[in-house]
């Protein structure tokens, strides 16, 4: 029943202009996601107060995949801007300025290293990070979760909020998110889908936790962990199948570095590919080059199985001919014995 003359409920708006004006939140990012991210808490959900990002300079010296200089968002908006002396903020000075701000909460999204236990310590009501895995928290905690996914060929993603501790995403669970991966996904599109899936999960999360009426879980079960990617772990073997190939190029595409292949020592960037067909070219070696097409070099590369057509490549000094035959470059990451959860567990994922 509604009454005449009565305060209405409030809602997500209202609740953040008449509660949380003067809160004390602090953002920490350096990346093309997690500044989407913050500009929709800052303008959707309760004010930033603070950032805290990398200069580009130091976005390049770090190699942070994704890297975005938020430092025209920070000045749109007012808000504070906090660059660290190093990236993992360890050193005095670093944990000095968290100590002197005092802050509320913490909000972390695009930052590749762990929060120090002294920081996290600093801010009242808690720090709230993301992370998850096609498995669901505590399997696939560490680095790349998505890009692994990709690589497995797995077709859904379990994004949690999670709160922040020293341990490697080892925090209490406040939400789960379910997002598909397609088979048309890159790992740019499923950070599009992060971003969407943390945007809802933080507008309850950040208000319950301020109003401090937060429910959290802790993980349960066995932890499983994905090792560390680098560059290198780009390289295509063209004896392996198609698919694998194809995934391996959309999950290192761009923000990352890339899937590379070389033709006579010269390197050439794989961004975009699909599977093509298993029906031509049975006779020729995986890695040759069977077509070029007209007018935008577009080519299309036997596999051990079938062909793969590359409609987005980048070399300094080469150009595509038919005949050519690409170098099969190992790849120790694909089959990587430390690649604890795989892709034989496929038949559990296709169901909410």
């Amino acid at each position: 029943m509604t009454v005449r003359g009565a305060d209405p409920e409030p809602t997500l708006s209202n609740r953040r202009m008449t509660d949380y004006t003067d809160t004390d939140i602090v953002f920490a990012g350096c990346t093309e996601a997690g500044l989407d991210l913050c500009r929709h808490v800052h303008e959707e959900i309760a004010p930033i107060s603070e950032i805290v990002t990398l200069t580009p300079e130091q976005g390049e010296a770090y190699g942070v995949a994704g890297y975005h200089d938020w430092t025209s968002f920070a000045e749109t908006h007012d808000v504070d801007v906090f660059t660290p002396n190093e990236y993992a903020m360890t050193g005095e000075e670093d944990v000095g300025h968290f100590e002197e701000r005092d802050a509320d909460l913490l909000l972390v999204h695009g930052w590749q290293r762990l929060v120090p236990g002294p920081i996290l310590r600093t801010f009242e009501h808690d720090a709230l990070g993301l992370h998850g895995s096609a498995f669901g928290l505590p399997k696939g905690r560490g680095r790349s979760p998505m890009n692994w996914s990709l690589i497995e060929g797995l077709d859904r993603f379990l994004l949690s909020t999670i709160t922040l501790d020293e341990g490697a995403d080892s925090g209490e669970v406040v939400a789960t998110k379910k997002f598909d991966i397609t088979d048309h996904d890159t790992i740019r599109t499923l950070y599009y889908k992060l971003v969407v899936a943390a945007q809802e999960m933080f507008e309850d999360a950040v208000p319950a936790v301020l109003d401090g009426t937060v429910s959290y879980e802790t993980q349960t079960g066995e932890p499983t962990y994905y090792p560390k990617r680098t560059p290198e772990d780009g390289a295509i073997h063209w004896d392996d199948p198609t698919q694998q190939v194809y995934d391996l190029v959309r999950s290192v595409s761009e923000p990352y570095p890339g899937a590379f292949t070389e033709h006579v020592g010269e390197r050439v960037l794989v961004w975009e590919a699909q599977p093509f067909s298993s029906d031509f070219f049975f006779d020729a070696e995986p890695g040759t080059i069977v077509q070029v097409f007209t007018p935008d070099d577009d080519f299309v590369v036997k596999t051990a199985d079938g062909s793969l057509l590359v409609t987005d490549w980048e070399a300094d000094a080469w150009t595509p001919e038919i005949g050519m035959t690409f170098e099969s470059l190992p790849n120790d990451s694909i089959d990587s014995p430390n690649r604890v959860d795989r892709p034989d567990n496929e038949d559990a994922l296709t169901t909410d």
